[in-house]
């Protein structure tokens, strides 16, 4: 009769409530009173840093171990993550895998836990649920495993259709986004081809016009005429579907090509360009269009972030022969990039340029990089510069690479 009274109590609450944050919340205060216990916590996965964190912790202290990740493995609720089973600990200071550290930043002494995993279709790993110190000084016992694992079911179903309408949303707008783009970079297209060709006439006169405001007005100009075939350019490059047209080419001399458009900038700048070319890095595969579009996108923000007068950006290739594979790599030595930006760079429209920036042209380089069935990280810290390093099939349209 208890089992059927949990589950029906728990079914309510997901059946009505439209927050997942207040429902899991809930649901742990729930689980604490049924099992009456002083406290419970519920911890998520994240699957890109593979570590479990505290989305809901009950109890009086419950709010100082939000700050805590716990690795695979790591603590009690760790083990339970990793070995997908649920873990009873009658006394923690008799148990080795016990992660002391939360009670020392909580100030509240812990017992004994009882951990059961939440796991979704095909055992997706979601995360870990936790009720700690039964109030009356007994341990936990299989009555209270069965009615955890009732209440760890229905969490599981909450946060793994959370999930996936966060991600059918994002799916969504993100399809919507590139219908939208590709309709009005076709149309802008054809005003730039208009305005492109009018810069190349006006440049074989504007030579002999004298005046220093013209020149500058001239200038700002061409400027701006650049930045809008800059943005039209990765507007189809993200919105486009075609697939690469890929041809072989001497891969040092294209990265020299690709750049050397920068060659007077750099000069203003007194900037420095290094090359450090991998001489068993020859010939490669690519779409040359897609490719160029990539190192342009990373040269240019090297270039905005370099310092006048001691600035220095550096590509280097490096051979991979085990795996038929070869990488780039652009670095430069300007700030580097705050550890809370690593993870959203890649993501359309995030940018940090404000006014300045579209927040396109590093989603553009993942998306050309995957195209070619490649790979793209980025390393940074603070003060340190940053270096973007792209992995390429020797021959992507093969498959011979070994990943």
């Amino acid at each position: 009769m208890r089992k059927f009274e949990v589950l029906q109590r728990i079914s309510v609450f997901i059946s009505s409530i439209d927050s997942l944050q207040k429902l899991l919340t809930l649901i742990m205060e729930e689980s604490k009173s049924i099992l009456n216990a002083e406290a419970s916590s519920l911890l998520l996965y994240d699957r890109e840093e593979k570590v479990l964190f505290f989305k809901v912790a009950t109890g009086e202290k419950g709010s100082k171990v939000k700050t805590i990740k716990l690795k695979l493995g790591q603590g009690i609720a760790g083990t339970c993550a990793k070995e997908k089973r649920i873990i009873n600990v009658k006394d923690t200071s008799q148990d080795k895998r016990f992660f002391s550290s939360a009670d020392k930043k909580s100030s509240f002494q812990t017992k004994s836990i009882l951990a059961v995993p939440l796991t979704g279709k095909k055992g997706k790993l979601l995360g870990v649920l936790e009720v700690l110190n039964k109030k009356d000084g007994t341990s936990f016992d299989g009555g209270d495993e069965e009615l955890m694992s009732i209440i760890a079911g229905q969490a599981s179903l909450a946060v793994e259709n959370a999930q996936l309408y966060i991600e059918s949303m994002k799916n969504a707008k993100m399809a919507g986004v590139g219908e939208t783009m590709l309709s009005l970079s076709h149309d802008i297209k054809n005003i730039l081809n208009g305005l492109s060709g009018g810069v190349y006439l006006l440049d074989e006169t504007m030579a002999s016009v004298q005046g220093e405001y013209v020149q500058d007005a001239w200038g700002i100009v061409k400027s701006n005429v650049n930045r809008i075939s800059d943005l039209i350019l990765d507007m189809l490059n993200y919105s486009s579907k075609k697939k690469p047209l890929f041809q072989q080419v001497v891969l040092s001399n294209f990265l020299k090509d690709a750049v050397s458009v920068y060659d007077e900038k750099l000069k203003q700048k007194k900037a420095e360009l290094q090359y450090e070319f991998d001489p068993d890095v020859g010939e490669i595969k690519i779409d040359s269009t897609g490719m160029q579009r990539v190192i342009l996108n990373i040269f240019s923000n090297a270039y905005e972030a370099i310092p006048d007068g001691t600035g220095r950006i550096k590509i280097c290739t490096r051979n991979m022969p085990e795996k038929c594979r070869c990488s780039i790599t652009i670095q430069d030595n300007g700030p580097g990039i705050p550890p809370e930006n690593l993870k959203k760079i890649f993501d359309i429209f995030f940018t940090t340029k404000g006014h300045k920036g579209t927040g396109l042209g590093l989603a553009v380089v993942k998306k050309i990089v995957t195209e070619h069935r490649g790979t793209i990280d980025v390393s940074s810290e603070p003060g340190q510069g940053a270096a973007f390093t792209i992995t390429l099939p020797l021959d992507p349209e093969n498959g011979k690479d070994k990943k």
